[in-house]
């Protein structure tokens, strides 16, 4: 499998903050049959641009370390970037923002209190110049949670969402595992990621989440979000996407509620 969503870099972020631990992290995913990790450091201002055009040197530091370990892993360059402007200008003059090296994917970071402001708008933006936007984890923000039809208008304009393999199993609350479940249920699910953090909590490896998920979709399904959407990212393809209309969940009335007790 390959996830798409990690911060396996060491020392950059509030991820890995040692290179024993981004080794012990690259040991739990290939021991869950992940081998392919993209690196998603946060960039959530230009104050982290400068620090960002040094990937692929700590990339390729890593990239030796896991080989001389004898860590059977390929890493991809990218980074898990907040919505602001500027970002194409960055792009634009070499900063490494885009998933892979193939530069059609952005992996967009969110408060988890609501969706970035302006969203239309930078989805807009990124498209016309031939990028396409996922969204991290959309079930842990609150206003989706709330509102999972919040969503629908950017889905359509062509947002793609990954959601987080901790909230199939459960790890953040009851809310994020229904918002998930319920965005499943639509069809607008692309990627199951990890967005690993450490080898103790947040932990890497798809495969206890893809048993999860399998609960509730098809294996052709799982496939897709674990495996061959994140092989169209490394081709630069478009991903397949074929939303369904938001149907807002029924809720009970206080009657039925009181005599199904």
């Amino acid at each position: 499998m390959i996830d798409i969503h990690t911060h396996i870099l060491p020392g950059v972020d509030d991820g890995a903050q040692t290179l024993d631990e981004s080794l012990a992290m690259v040991q739990i995913a290939l021991d869950a049959g992940d081998d392919v990790l993209f690196a998603t450091p946060h960039v959530s201002s230009a104050r982290d641009l400068p620090r960002q055009r040094e990937l692929s040197v700590r990339l390729a530091a890593l990239q030796t370390a896991c080989d001389n370990a004898g860590l059977a892993v390929t890493l991809i360059p990218g980074a898990e970037v907040y919505p602001t402007t500027g970002i194409l200008r960055a792009i634009d003059a070499g900063v490494p923002l885009t998933l892979g090296t193939a530069g059609r994917h952005i992996l967009f970071d969110s408060p988890f209190t609501q969706l970035p402001l302006k969203m239309a708008e930078h989805i807009y933006e990124l498209q016309t110049h031939g990028i396409t936007p996922i969204l991290a984890h959309p079930e842990c923000i609150v206003e989706v949670q709330l509102n999972p039809g919040v969503l629908e208008e950017h889905l359509f304009r062509g947002l793609l969402l990954q959601i987080s393999a901790s909230s199939m199993l459960g790890i953040h609350n009851a809310q994020a595992l229904r918002t998930a479940c319920l965005l499943l249920k639509h069809c607008w699910v692309h990627f199951l990621a990890s967005d690993a953090h450490s080898p103790r909590t947040r932990r890497p490896g798809l495969a206890p989440a893809a048993l999860e998920l399998a609960e509730y979709v098809d294996t052709e399904t799982v496939a897709s979000l674990t495996e061959n959407n994140p092989r169209h990212i490394l081709a630069g393809a478009p991903i397949p996407t074929d939303p369904l209309d938001y149907q807002p969940e029924k809720k009970k009335s206080w009657f039925s509620t009181l005599f199904s007790r």
